[in-house]
């Protein structure tokens, strides 16, 4: 069975501010992942969560297995912002009461 992805409010904020290209990838990548996670998401160090590559951005994933829900969390180009993962540990999974 497929897995339910959900796109935070922060995502797609972050997605309008990107060229239109590189937002539609984000979010064709993000429809395909749905069948097999576990082929696409790489778990993160450190972090509660997963990553999602596409191209030179990585996108932030809560993946809610026993509900099998995908949350698309944020999304950021490769090496520069991985410091940032910080700021989402005191309201991760909050999404999930949306």
């Amino acid at each position: 069975m497929a897995h339910e992805v959900v796109l935070t409010e922060t995502l797609v904020e972050t997605l309008e501010q990107f060229e239109t290209e590189d937002a539609e990838r984000i979010i064709n990548k993000l429809g395909d992942i749905g069948d097999f996670p576990d082929h696409f998401l790489d778990r993160l160090k450190n972090h509660p969560g997963y990553k999602l590559r596409v191209g030179d951005f990585r996108v932030l994933i809560d993946w809610d297995k026993d509900n099998e829900v995908i949350y698309g969390i944020d999304a950021f180009e490769r090496k520069k912002e991985y410091r940032e993962l910080g700021k989402y540990r005191e309201v991760w999974g909050s999404w999930r009461d949306e």
